[in-house]
């Protein structure tokens, strides 16, 4: 069409003069604010405003302040994992609820897990929201829709559904809380259809992979439902017990014998499959009543109970530390001479704590290997056997170590904390820290004795890291690379000199 056959359909749709064109200008403006302002995106509406709590803003602010303003200020508790919370009314479980979300005082994190069992609808997936936003009197929360897209991924039991999520309450009584007690975070609502161990199972991989220091875990649940009081107190309590003493065959056991009994069942199973994965080495009862306690009537009740799950790092004492570079002298003798792992009895604490662990080889004051676990997955003295047999036999920069060189051989140990997130290189400190970076498939460590040895500033170790893990120096920089720390227990044993 030419540009008489143009000015025609306009000079017909528009008239001769040129008003469509600023009033489509006005148009595009309008549109351009509501994306900005999230106006076109979807919200989740409150479902149960108004009935489980306030539905006006200044009232709902109100009463979570007075429930918190009764819990003392909790003691240092280490780095918090996850939390089980009730999710009943507020005048039934609010104070109770409020003793666990005051654990978040002065904390802060990027991005909080809801875990729940859904009370309206039954399937045999897990159902993961398309929502932009939940709302509540208090204003709106962004859900995480790239980690949902990360975690649908990795499990064909993961479906995105809105449907079980309209009316479920088990998230929506969680929010106002979390609202009052973080500045800035992302949720991600995950929903069970059914009790189901293997769904519990395959979450729990798939969380394990995917979430990062600065995440939290809420796993959404009331206890025994409308026993006599007696009897509920007994049931609850045989589950607390088994929960607070990460015993999951125990309270898997307790479930299928009907001697404990929680709404959110999959949810407290799947944080204590993951606890480990995560370093979760504290399991603490916050507080436990039910309605009973609540109402006055006793005669079929309601329990609700508020746990935390967290990470404390314990020191490994002198005697700790010759021990475990003892295991790994005997596991390398071992190794070379049967081709097999000893075992050993270990009853320390300190020595069975899920930890990172790397373990360093030198001969005669040169590098012959050194591999570790980067994450807790394993109890620390098995790490170092393992990583042991690893550094002298499969780490490919090195010819591998040989049965008549293991007498020169030096052990080196470094026990390594948690990963934590770097928001600032200012938290960087040489000489305490150690650096992980992951920037899309490509990642790197360098132990925090690498960067004295070697005599670097901070930006140096930041660039070399960068190096290790294959990248261009100041690679570190970009906004996609992930930037950790972490600090490590270092020691060593040193071989009699020869002259």
């Amino acid at each position: 069409m030419g540009s008489a056959g143009f000015a025609d359909i306009r000079s017909q749709v528009c008239g001769n003069d040129w008003g469509w064109v600023r009033e489509l200008k006005k148009y595009l403006s309008i549109v351009l604010i509501l994306f900005a302002t999230g106006s076109f995106a979807e919200v989740r509406k409150p479902a149960v405003a108004g009935s489980f709590y306030p539905a006006n803003k200044e009232e709902l602010s109100y009463q979570i302040n007075k429930f918190l303003n009764k819990v003392p200020s909790p003691e240092e508790k280490g780095d918090l994992i996850a939390l089980i919370v009730p999710h009943a009314g507020y005048p039934y479980s609010g104070q109770v609820a409020a003793y666990a979300y005051k654990c978040l005082e002065g904390r802060s994190f990027d991005r909080v897990i809801l875990l729940g069992a859904s009370h309206h609808q039954s399937f045999d997936t897990i159902a993961l929201p398309d929502y932009d936003y939940f709302e509540t009197p208090l204003g709106k929360v962004k859900v995480d829709g790239d980690f949902i897209q990360k975690m649908k991924k990795l499990s064909d039991k993961i479906v995105i559904d809105n449907a079980p999520h309209r009316e479920e309450h088990s998230f929506e009584v969680q929010l106002p809380f979390l609202q009052m007690m973080l500045k800035d975070f992302k949720i991600v609502p995950v929903l069970f259809g059914n009790i189901s161990l293997s769904n519990c199972q395959s979450l729990a991989y798939v969380l394990s992979y995917l979430m990062e220091y600065g995440d939290l875990i809420i796993a959404s649940s009331d206890l025994s439902h409308y026993y006599p009081y007696d009897l509920a107190v007994r049931l609850d309590n045989k589950g607390i017990d088994s929960i607070v003493k990460n015993d999951l065959e125990g309270y898997v056991k307790n479930l299928a014998e009907g001697e404990t009994e929680a709404c959110g069942v999959p949810a407290i199973i799947t944080t204590m499959l993951l606890a480990p994965a995560l370093g979760a080495n504290r399991f603490e009862l916050l507080k436990y009543v039910n309605s009973g306690d609540v109402t006055g009537d006793k005669t079929k009740v309601v329990g609700y109970a508020s746990i935390i799950f967290s990470h404390k790092e314990i020191a490994l004492s002198e005697a700790d530390k010759k021990k475990l570079l003892r295991i790994a002298r005997e596991t390398l003798q071992s190794y070379f001479a049967k081709k097999k792992m000893p075992e050993f009895k270990v009853a320390e604490e300190s020595l069975k704590e899920n930890r990172g662990a790397f373990v360093t080889l030198t001969a005669n004051g040169r590098l012959r290997g050194c591999i570790g676990y980067i994450q807790p997955i394993k109890p620390l003295y098995l790490a170092v056997q393992e990583m042991a047999i690893e550094a002298a036999a499969k780490d490919t920069r090195f010819p591998h170590v040989t049965k008549t060189e293991l007498k020169k051989i030096e052990i080196e140990i470094s026990a390594l904390s948690r990963l934590k997130r770097v928001r600032d290189i200012s938290e960087i400190e040489i000489g305490r820290d150690g650096l992980y970076i992951i920037k899309g498939e490509n990642s790197g460590l360098l132990l925090p004795q690498v960067a004295v040895e070697w005599g670097w500033g901070r930006e140096e170790f930041l660039d070399q890291v960068c190096v290790k893990a294959g990248l261009p120096e100041d690679s570190w920089k970009e906004k996609d690379a992930i930037l950790y720390r972490f600090t490590a227990e270092v020691f060593r044993e040193y071989l009699p000199q020869r002259h």
